[in-house]
């Protein structure tokens, strides 16, 4: 994983425009739990916000036959090249399951926050100091951009919430196989550090957003103002929620995709 010198946010949004998309790429997008999603486009996949092995509260954790295969490897979590994850709390990180999954695949590198990368290291010991084993975190307002094989990483420092609250929480832009994600982790479309980022100037074709964002008509404009991406998806929905959730989100944008079970996966054809 080779980390690049800290740059202006605005610079790096302009890093690879160029070479942005080919017309027609597809994009497979596949719900796991809360905030976790296996997404892949052409050969390339990453995971984020993936090791959740137990419910915790209200949310959901992987069922278990599904992060057997995620650890093992087996279709389609198979080849994956990277795995990431926003922030420490247990419905988006779980070290034990973390833990379990880089044993089983010790070639799939790892990138997070320093907070959750001391997690992990209690179950990996000496195992997680390893070069595939990353920690980064940008400061309030600034960027770090990563390249790991044919994905890009810029990292934004975004609040958990509205505002600062000491949660160490990245907002990563991603591109892979010519398709820009963003995944904001727990912020909230109303964050004055969002804004900063000027984030339509990246050309995001798929935002995944707290469908907290995403409840009324004014926040639904708000997270396409500010985010300028061509989809949305809803992610962190309770299971018990997810019908009036749902229902509530297709009467103000039938457009935002919001995944009803673990597993569930759809497709993208994103034009140029």
């Amino acid at each position: 994983m080779n980390a690049r010198a800290l740059l202006p946010a605005a610079f790096l949004a302009l890093l690879g425009l160029a070479a942005h998309r080919d017309e027609g790429a597809e994009l497979e997008i596949r719900y796991l739990a809360n905030e976790g999603f296996l997404v892949a486009a052409g050969d390339t996949k990453l995971l984020i916000d993936a090791f959740v092995a137990e419910p915790y509260g209200e949310y959901a954790a992987l069922p278990p036959a599904l992060h057997a295969d995620m650890v093992a490897a087996q279709p389609p979590f198979d080849g994956v090249d990277l795995a990431l994850t926003s922030h420490f709390h247990r419905d988006h990180f779980q070290a034990r399951s973390a833990a379990e999954y880089l044993r089983a695949q010790p070639t799939v590198p790892f990138l997070s926050v320093p907070d959750v990368v001391a997690l992990l290291q209690k179950e990996l010991g000496e195992a997680a100091l390893t070069a595939r084993v990353r920690e980064l975190l940008p400061e309030p307002g600034k960027t770090l951009a990563f390249e790991e094989g044919s994905i890009e990483v810029e990292l934004l420092r975004l609040p958990h919430g509205v505002t600062d609250n000491g949660v160490q929480n990245l907002g990563p832009v991603i591109e892979l196989g010519g398709v820009r994600l963003l995944h904001v982790g727990d912020s909230d479309v109303r964050a004055a550090d969002l804004v900063a980022y000027h984030l339509p100037e990246r050309s995001i074709d798929v935002a995944f957003l707290p469908y907290w964002w995403l409840m009324d008509a004014e926040s639904v404009r708000l997270s396409r103002e500010r985010t300028g991406a061509k989809h949305l998806v809803a992610m962190h929905v309770p299971p018990a929620e997810v019908a009036a959730v749902k229902h509530q989100i297709a009467q103000l944008d039938p457009a935002i995709a919001v995944f009803e079970r673990a597993g569930e996966a759809r497709t993208l054809v994103l034009e140029k």
